[in-house]
């Protein structure tokens, strides 16, 4: 056998690499080496071009291997697993794959998994000359049988060398890839996930003369946004029944300084937003032709003569085109026509009274709005309805929220043309649950002769089978599939406590929004408002008059504030090099203040200033967010340690308790893993951290991981408190599970961290296994991130808990129903052996005990008996489980007994089925 010489077998190597790499050059060319991973040139069992990559604490092999059809993959194995840093990672990687700033990429592949700890592998593009990301930040769930996935991602700089795909876990575990293809691609072709197709007339608009309510109406402002928490969330206006121009009713808008609505947000600085250009908005987007003109026309007419208003066509993905109208108090039509580039828009209309170009503008105005038409023309024709019949829901419940203890009532609009006037019209109610099953049909008579516009309201008594989240459809019977409607709604145990377990980070910006997070039990606010350059701007002045109204306006709601100091300095006192520049970017200005002080003496006056001046406002204070591994404060790439934030955390301890003695402090490093725990969490314990706080502030975002992995790690979090003094109780402040099945957009835009699981019923499933798993694990307070909401005809994921308007998500009942069979007064008992496979954690309050029930995805569990009648068993939702027995799946139930002890309780739950048994699957 001929071989080539030791010293030239890198050289060839490198010649195929890169000849398969400027193979791939091609804009529809895998950029990948070696992509089926069959290609060993070397024989030494590894794919050529692909490598493992970890420290010295994870032994892992790479190897080829076959898939379960004879197919050449890719297998990495870790047989051990200790965290010692950064990179305790079991990691597939390939280098230098050339990365084009504004590109976007689809990454795709089959893999399969057996073993890997909490079922989630990463994936990342990264950078290595600095280790930013490339755009790609995804993960995704192995399983047992092969899975394809696919990925797309845009690259927000350019990186010809030095770039690192990388695939990886944190665990023993066995990873198989296959089939892996890295494409540049287009952008991606977003489109509506809400959406009107035409209906049987020319107009485009549903419900436009407003005869079924305000059923698809919202309101967008057009003012700029002065923070990322969400624009409006819900209509500004009324129905108005004097004078419509047509039908029997129009919609009014009163706009004064007293009657603007107000946005509020607490990060970066300070918002409270007066919008002066609420604009009502169709809500859903409606089908054009791109390049074929389109007029969008309103009847409009004001209390006063030359009113300015507003009419936009807003596009997906096409900007805008609007125009600038004087109303005055004649109904009038005005009309725009327009040429658009998008195929999918929405319209707005209403007073504009925004400041521009120094032109006076009327304080205050009222506006009524009629008969809206979009067509595809070039000019306006005369005014029809959408359809011959139009139906909308309503109900008088902001959110559609009601008590469960309250009757259900909702009210079905419908209006007919006059050419449909003499024809019976049936109207299909039904009501489906958390499951999407039907619960309840009824259908209703729109009587003939009746008005144009007419409502009738169905008002349903309490029914423990109609707890939960709830979705009331109605369609017209007999008419095209556009004579439809839907509406989410909830009916919860609405929270009378003074306290819960549960809470935001972040208020949200619209009070609609507060009281709906009190009733679920969501009582707690972690507030940014006073970060040092709010307090004092200037050394010595120190002003609390902004931070007084963004305290005080959740507490007017009936909820409480934890007060966090997020950063350690202000502009002004920062130890950070150069000097302050105003007009730097937002990342600079964080930068500076998340430096320490200067000098002590001026961050305890700032301390003591704030914690006295909120006195038993703020009952909670916590020191700094996301210190060492982030870039809030005192980042560990400035140099910073554990025992600096350990020494800043009992400088701001002894502060505020001089200050309010009464006062406790909330403080920790905040990341949880593996790595975190062995290095920052350790140099802060060992420097005394707990000797001076009340509570330890952890954060977690799980992605897409089921929840189970998290017991081990509060396991060896406790473990190593113990260690260092004694544990304390734990807050988590920032954590989510995310979920929209009714998206504006769609593919959802994430930003990672809230990567969207596939339904809202698993949400809701994964939140209450969280949960569980949290408080069973010496975590006393659970903060949900974040208080922020969606816009007309945009998401926002992060904001987990509801729709535009406050409709609720699944999550929202199954968080409301947690809030009150598991109070802040209950206590962890013990986790109950109900089988294998099951998880099942005790929790008793007073005379009740509670017990939750659930077997992960791919356990196959024994039947539960209940054998006293004191036992009942809930669903997710509150719902009684009948029979008695049940099988525990992934959707925990509430096993609730009261009056009994703990024996008692031990005795009438038990594993296993009897002889006949029927037994239901917890649903």
């Amino acid at each position: 056998m001929n071989r080539l010489p030791a010293f030239l077998v890198p050289f060839c190597l490198l010649i195929t690499f890169a000849t398969n790499r400027s193979s791939a050059s091609d804009e529809n060319s895998n950029l990948l080496v070696n992509p089926a991973f069959e290609q060993d040139a070397n024989k030494d069992g590894v794919p050529d071009g692909w490598r493992a990559s970890g420290d010295g604490g994870v032994k892992q092999t790479l190897s080829i291997d076959r898939d379960g059809e004879g197919g050449p993959c890719v297998k990495l194995a870790c047989t051990a697993f200790t965290a010692t840093g950064p990179a305790s990672h079991v990691m597939l990687c390939q280098m230098d794959i050339p990365i084009e700033r504004g590109r976007y990429y689809r990454l795709a592949f089959r893999a399969r998994g057996e073993g890997v700890s909490g079922d989630i592998v990463q994936i990342g593009m990264r950078d290595t000359r600095n280790w930013v990301s490339l755009g790609l930040d995804e993960a995704f769930v192995p399983m047992a049988e092969w899975k394809r996935h696919e990925f797309v991602f845009q690259a927000p700089q350019d990186c010809p060398t030095g770039s690192r795909l990388q695939i990886w876990f944190s665990s023993t575990g066995t990873l198989w890839l296959a089939d892996a293809e890295l494409v540049k691609t287009d952008r991606p072709q977003y489109g509506p996930g809400a959406r009107f197709e035409p209906g049987s007339s020319a107009n485009l608009v549903p419900n436009g003369s407003f005869e079924c309510g305000t059923y698809n109406w919202g309101s967008e402002q057009l003012d700029r946004n002065t923070h990322w928490g969400g624009s409006m969330n819900c209509l500004f206006g009324s129905l108005d029944s004097q004078d419509p121009y047509d039908g029997s009713h129009c919609l009014r808008i009163d706009l004064s300084p007293d009657s603007r609505p107000v946005s509020w947000f607490d990060y970066f600085e300070l918002s409270r937003q007066e919008i002066r250009a609420p604009l009502a908005a169709s809500l859903g987007f409606m089908r054009l032709t791109p390049g074929k003109p389109n007029t969008l026309s309103a009847y409009l007419r004001a209390a006063a003569a030359d009113t300015p208003c507003q009419l936009v066509v807003r596009q997906l993905q096409g900007g805008d085109f609007s125009r600038a109208v004087s109303v005055g108090t004649d109904w009038q039509r005005y009309v725009i026509t327009f040429t658009p580039k998008s195929e999918w828009c929405y319209v707005l209309v209403g007073p504009d009274l925004r400041e521009s170009g120094g032109a006076e503008v009327p304080a205050e105005a009222t506006v009524w709005i009629d008969a809206v038409q979009l067509e595809a023309s070039g000019e306006a024709g005369p005014f029809v309805a959408r359809d011959p019949v139009e139906i909308g829901l309503s109900t008088d419940r902001v959110g559609n929220v009601f008590d469960w203890d309250e009757p259900l009532a909702f009210t079905l609009h419908a209006s007919r043309s006059v050419s449909v006037a003499t024809r019976a019209v049936k109207v299909e109610l039904s009501l489906v649950d958390f499951n999407d099953d039907a619960i309840w049909r009824e259908t209703v008579d729109v009587p003939v002769g009746s008005a144009a516009s007419g409502i009738q309201t169905i008002r349903l008594a309490p029914d423990e089978g109609r707890r939960g989240w709830m979705r009331l459809k109605a369609a017209v019977v007999g008419e095209p599939p556009s004579a439809t409607d839907s509406i989410r709604l909830a009916s919860i145990p609405v929270c009378e406590a003074s306290d819960s377990r549960f809470g935001m980070n972040h208020a949200y910006p619209w009070p609609h929004l507060l009281d709906l997070c009190r009733k679920a039990g969501l009582i707690w606010v972690r507030d940014w408002s006073c970060k040092w350059h709010e307090v004092e701007p200037e050394p010595g002045r120190f002003t609390f008059a902004e931070t007084d109204m963004q305290i005080d306006r959740p507490r007017s709601h009936g909820l409480e504030v934890l007060g966090l100091a997020p950063f350690p300095s202000s502009y002004w006192s920062s130890s950070a090099p150069g000097d302050y520049n105003p007009s730097a970017s937002y990342t600079k200005n964080r930068e500076r203040i998340s430096y320490a002080p200067r000098a002590q003496g001026p961050f305890e006056e700032y301390v003591r200033k704030t914690v006295g001046h909120y006195g038993d406002r703020i009952r909670w204070w916590q020191v700094f967010n996301e210190p060492l591994y982030t870039s809030y404060s005192l980042p560990r790439d400035f140099g910073y340690t554990g025992a600096d934030y350990a020494k800043w955390v009992r400088v701001f301890a002894e502060t505020a308790r001089s200050a309010n003695p009464e006062c406790k402090i909330l403080a920790g490093i905040g990341g949880i893993s593996e790595a975190a725990i062995a290095r920052d969490w350790t140099e802060f314990l060992r420097a005394g951290g707990l000797a001076s706080i009340d509570a330890v502030d952890i954060h977690h975002y799980p992605r897409v991981r089921p929840p189970e992995f998290m017991e081990e790690m509060l396991e060896k979090f406790n473990a190593v408190m113990d260690e260092h003094g004694g544990r304390k109780p734990i807050w988590l402040t920032e954590y989510g599970y995310y979920a929209d099945d009714d998206p504006s957009i769609v593919p959802m835009p994430n930003s990672g961290f809230n990567i969207p699981l596939e339904s809202e019923r698993l949400q809701a499933a994964y939140v209450v296994r969280w949960n569980t798993i949290m408080l069973g694990g010496g975590v006393e307070k659970i903060f949900y991130h974040a208080g922020t909401c969606d816009g007309v005809n945009r998401d926002s994921l992060q904001g987990i808990f509801f729709e535009y308007g406050g409709e609720p998500h699944k999550v929202y009942a199954a968080q409301a129903v947690m809030a009150r069979l598991l109070p802040a007064t209950c206590r962890f008992v013990d986790r109950p052996a109900l089988g294998e496979g099951v998880w099942a954690y005790r929790f008793r309050d007073g005379e009740q005990t509670v017990v939750v029930v659930w077997a992960p995805e791919g356990v196959r569990a024994e039947p539960i008996r209940i054998a006293d009648d004191r036992v009942r068993v809930l669903d997710l939702m509150g719902r009684p489980v009948q029979g008695g027995a049940f099988r525990p799946d992934g959707t925990p139930v509430y096993v609730v007994g009261e009056g009994l002890s703990d024996e008692a309780f031990g005795r009438a739950v038990s594993a296993g089925r009897s002889s006949g048994e029927a037994v239901t699957d917890g649903r």
